[in-house]
């Protein structure tokens, strides 16, 4: 007799999930998204520091560039034998009578100082500068094409927005025909600091204002004084100092025809803080700790900060020839 086969034979038994295995799962799967998450995070904040990091580096090195390139031509007039004015004449196409205005000088500045971004103004002394910061004026002659008309800029002189300047529009050279360039740092519409440069775009024009490099929040400058001739400076002094060394208001500019070099520091920070918590106070110095009393004692606000240091020895002569 055939033996019959109950239904169910062969099927699989299927059995569901347990509360337990789902709690479990669900646990594991949760520990992975948050480690991603973490890792995720970890990683966008070390590409953010990168970034700062190089941002800084990048602002200082260029302001450091821009300000160096400047400073060296303070006081040029251009002595090279091939030197023409526009109706051809030959001899120093820069030559000029020194003057007592300090408007005419070569390099002045001003410490700690806010400095409007039209003008020919470079500040007046504690006028409470961003962070104390000073503000440096340089002037030069341009220079212009050998072969040109005498108004041809040759590319050798620029200002600090980067434009050619030419040499002097007439056989005799008056201070209308040099070039201006301003340095010193002011806030942007987000209140970020930047390092400006104010400029005279055309000859006898109006003075624009341009940020040079974003986040340079300290500009100090001092200045080598010479004062018995040799070319080399007995001491460092910031700009009020220098001017306090004059016997009488209007011994100032001979000064600053004193000067033969200067000594540059800055100190820049980053766009976002890096959520570190800081112990202790920061200080640091923007000119060297020779001159730690000009140091300066950032906020607390977690930011990277480096700083840059430089002197520049000037090239040209600023005192007037000796008769």
């Amino acid at each position: 007799m055939a033996r019959r086969v109950p239904e169910f034979a062969g099927r699989v038994r299927e059995r569901g999930v347990t509360l337990v295995e789902l709690l479990v799962a669900t646990a594991v799967a949760l520990v992975v998204v948050l480690a991603a998450t973490a890792a995720f995070v970890a990683s966008q904040r070390l590409f953010t520091a990168d970034a700062d990091a190089q941002a800084v580096e990048e602002s200082l090195r260029f302001a450091g560039f821009v300000v160096r390139s400047v400073a060296r031509q303070a006081g040029y007039s251009d002595h090279a034998p091939e030197a023409r004015g526009p109706q051809g004449s030959e001899g120093a196409a820069g030559t000029m009578a020194p003057s007592d205005d300090p408007a005419d000088l070569d390099i002045v500045g001003a410490s700690d100082t806010r400095v409007s971004g039209v003008g020919d103004s470079h500040g007046a002394h504690g006028t409470r500068g961003i962070n104390a910061s000073d503000s440096l004026r340089v002037r030069f002659f341009g220079r212009s094409r050998a072969d040109g008309d005498g108004t041809e800029p040759d590319g050798t002189m620029i200002d600090c927005m980067g434009f050619a300047q030419p040499g002097p529009a007439a056989d005799t050279p008056v201070p209308a025909d040099r070039a201006w360039s301003f340095f010193y740092v002011a806030e942007a519409a987000d209140r970020e600091p930047e390092l400006y440069c104010k400029y005279r775009s055309a000859r006898g024009g109006a003075f624009s204002a341009q940020p040079l490099a974003r986040g340079i929040e300290v500009f100090k400058v001092v200045y080598g004084h010479d004062a018995d001739g040799n070319g080399v400076p007995e001491q460092w002094l910031d700009a009020a100092q220098l001017e306090a060394m004059a016997a009488s208001g209007d011994k100032v500019a001979e000064e600053w025809r004193k000067v033969v070099g200067l000594r540059i520091g800055m100190v820049a920070r980053s766009a976002h803080g890096r959520g570190e918590r800081q112990e202790a106070e920061e200080v640091l110095y923007p000119l060297g700790t020779d001159f730690s009393e000009l140091s300066f004692r950032p906020a607390a606000d977690g930011r990277l900060r480096r700083v840059a240091t430089f002197t520049v020895m000037l090239r040209n002569a600023l005192r007037a020839p000796a008769s």
